[in-house]
């Protein structure tokens, strides 16, 4: 079978090539995985220049096809500023048609598009404007309602086939009318194995990792640091964070006040690396406001380390984390509740130890790529 694949933006900064978003990470193992059981898989995306650069996850000896972007990214790409709104409609039809050529030109059986709403929408629109093969649409995030949801709709029933990993984005799209079935993927990032040559030391640590915004929640995270850093000396509460343009005011100050909290940012130095941080943690803290994707990754990537997780109990979160047994929900900006959990871990280090275990299996029982091929390839032949 030949299987096309659009992933939009896969290029990503220079350095950052090991950093790379969920909504890459996933197509480029499936595609790699596709290509292992013996078809022939190709990757559409944007066009990027000199200063992006494709990220390590990309699977090998795949043909790669650059389009133009119709999209208005704002300065998210750069991490200047915030993503913005609509397209351009010019470059919009010069993508359409370089897609469809490719599709035909490459004689693909059928197109499989990842990401959110706005590719839902393009899949949709190019089986609408005469795509010669299915479209098969995988979904991280339900953002409905919709603006011109009676338009939108129209779109989303053009796609031969939408699929999700959870069962919270299957069932919102279901209920707006966006019929969805659910198709479970893996992770892609290990993290335990990006260990190199540094010393690991004994579970000592609170971890968040993170970009440091209201978004993700660290201004919860330095409230419940600065409580709880003063009873557990012997704990380190560490912040690993990358450069953005709206991270959480006095946050250098705020650290700086109390020997055991530590603000590491990205690319860390003294012998810190992200391996070693996790894996001398006792907990991730992620009271995360906005989920990006569903699963959100770097509470799966946490508990798929070993660690506990304090999470944000919204979207698919309770999917993953299960109270008591490999980590705790909390409401939505809830400092004394994401204080209480947290004391609860720390306070009895033996059974922190015990649901990491926990964590470990859980998220491999629920999140992996034991039948994904086969499951895939069978809505692919549906399609056709």
């Amino acid at each position: 079978m030949i299987i096309g694949n659009y992933v939009s933006v896969v290029s990503g900064q220079k350095g950052f090539e090991n950093n790379v978003s969920g909504h890459i990470q996933i197509p480029l193992h499936a595609m790699g995985l596709l290509k292992d059981a013996g078809h022939e898989v190709h990757l559409i995306t944007n066009e990027f220049g000199p200063e992006r650069s494709l990220p390590n996850c990309m699977p090998d000896n795949v043909p790669i096809h650059y389009v133009v972007d119709a999209r208005r990214r704002g300065g998210v790409l750069n991490r200047t500023g915030e993503q913005s709104t609509g397209v351009k409609p010019g470059q919009l039809l010069k993508q359409l048609r370089q897609m469809k050529t490719i599709a035909k030109r490459e004689n693909f059986d059928v197109l499989h598009f990842f990401g959110l709403n706005r590719t839902g929408h393009l899949a949709g629109i190019l089986r609408f404007t005469g795509l010669h093969c299915p479209a098969v649409m995988t979904t991280y995030k339900a953002d409905f309602p919709e603006r011109l949801a009676p338009i939108t709709r129209f779109f989303w029933r053009r796609v031969s086939e939408v699929v999700t990993a959870t069962e919270y984005v299957r069932t919102l799209q279901n209920k707006y009318g966006v019929p969805t079935s659910l198709l479970r993927h893996g992770l892609v990032r290990d993290i335990a194995s990006e260990r190199t040559d540094e010393e690991i030391g004994p579970k000592h640590r609170v971890l968040f990792w993170r970009d440091p915004t209201v978004r993700n929640g660290a201004d919860v995270v330095m409230d419940v640091y600065e409580r709880l850093a003063p009873q557990y000396p012997d704990i380190s509460f560490d912040l690993a964070v990358r450069p953005h343009w709206n991270e959480i005011p006095d946050l250098k100050e705020r650290a700086s006040k109390f020997e055991n909290i530590h603000l590491h940012r990205f690319p860390y130095g003294g012998g810190i690396t992200l391996p070693k941080l996790m894996l001398e943690s006792l907990c991730v803290l992620m009271p995360i406001r906005r989920i990006s994707i569903d699963p959100q990754l770097v509470i799966a990537e946490s508990l798929a380390a070993g660690v506990p997780t304090i999470a944000t109990d919204k979207h698919s979160i309770s999917e993953m984390v299960l109270p008591g047994r490999n980590g705790y929900l909390i409401p939505e900006g809830d400092v004394d509740a994401a204080t209480s959990s947290l004391d609860s871990i720390l306070s009895d280090r033996e059974q922190a130890i015990k649901m990491g275990h926990n964590a470990r299996e859980d998220i491999q029982a629920r999140f992996n790529w034991n039948t994904y091929v086969d499951d895939v390839v069978k809505i692919y032949k549906s399609v056709l």
